[in-house]
């Protein structure tokens, strides 16, 4: 096997990586940090619970970003001929599953609190010898976690646009999403405290939602990007604009009558074959190798380019 050449990250884009993995140490650090505090306080509140098993799943993804950008740092050898960027596909697919599998358990557990009509009961504790209802405990711890995730959200979302990291923006999302959870748990809890049973278990019901939704949402895309389908923004939906800017930058070679692409992402990067018809119909491999470099000029995230000369009767023929 021959390894494929070894293009690092460019020194800003390096930089970048670099902030992005302290930021995921720092979420480890508040993730353990908050848990700790919601499962002191929780008591037997059904939206505590749930809270607290959410900050838990958080730390999958960052998680497994880091081990991910570790072993994507190692350069293309025998054994991974095709290098390891592939890595932070199987992180997006890693966290994904995890979100998914602990978000249908919790709504399952949600509808069995309000199917069996359980009324969760949240005891007193003595703060400078005043009994304070626990519920009050429970509130503020639950609005003393929504805070960090909301700025580290921030912060990761520009970090993962700017890297086009799905682990690293399926994090993010995860940590936006904690002011939901914050604000659904005391909801819950003021709900418990006006005597109304049900809102405990409603308002883990709407936590448990938005995890199962993150984490399909996320497994749909995971699975798309391991198909090797059409390379789309990092928020989704949109198709990656380096693809048409490719395709323009090839297209003005004075030679080239036509330019199309076969590109896929691989991690960070886009990787594929350029499809190009030659005025004179005259394959020069030096003309080919032009075009894969002016390619790879575009960004920083194009990679691996193969460049092979068709007619226009192929072109059409395979458009279809």
């Amino acid at each position: 096997m021959i390894p494929r050449p070894h293009r690092p990250l460019p020194t800003a884009q390096q930089a970048l990586m670099r902030r992005a993995e302290r930021l995921a140490w720092v979420t480890l650090a508040m993730l353990a940090a908050t848990s700790v505090l919601m499962y002191v306080v929780m008591g037997e509140s059904q939206a505590m619970k749930t809270a607290w098993t959410e900050d838990l799943v958080s730390m999958v993804p960052p998680l497994a970003f880091l081990v991910a950008a570790r072993f994507a740092r190692r350069p293309p050898d025998a054994t991974y001929a095709n290098g390891r960027s592939r890595a932070f596909d199987i992180a997006f697919l890693a966290s994904a599953v995890a979100l998914s599998g602990i978000g249908l358990w919790l709504v399952v557990d949600a509808l069995y609190a309000l199917g069996t009509r359980e009324h969760p009961s949240i005891g007193s504790v003595q703060v400078g010898g005043e009994t304070l209802w626990l519920g009050w405990v429970m509130m503020a711890a639950l609005a003393l976690s929504a805070l960090p995730p909301v700025l580290l959200g921030r912060l990761k979302l520009r970090l993962a646009r700017e890297l086009h990291l799905k682990p690293l923006h399926t994090d993010a999302d995860m940590n936006k999403a904690d002011w939901m959870t914050a604000l659904a748990g005391v909801a819950g809890l003021f709900g418990i405290a006006l005597g109304w049973w049900w809102a405990d278990a409603v308002a883990a019901l709407v936590i448990a939602g938005d995890v199962l939704h993150d984490g399909l949402r996320n497994l749909l895309h995971a699975f798309r990007d391991l198909h090797d389908a059409r390379p789309e923004t990092v928020e989704r939906g949109e198709p990656d604009p380096i693809v048409a800017q490719v395709r323009e930058r090839v297209a003005a070679l004075d030679w080239v009558a036509r330019c199309e692409l076969r590109l896929h992402e691989e991690g960070l990067r886009l990787c594929g074959t350029l499809l190009i018809v030659a005025r004179d119909g005259r394959a020069d491999p030096v003309r080919l190798a032009q075009a894969c470099r002016e390619a790879r000029l575009v960004d920083w995230r194009i990679d691996e380019v193969t460049a092979t000369l068709v007619d226009d009767t192929t072109l059409q023929a395979r458009r279809a």
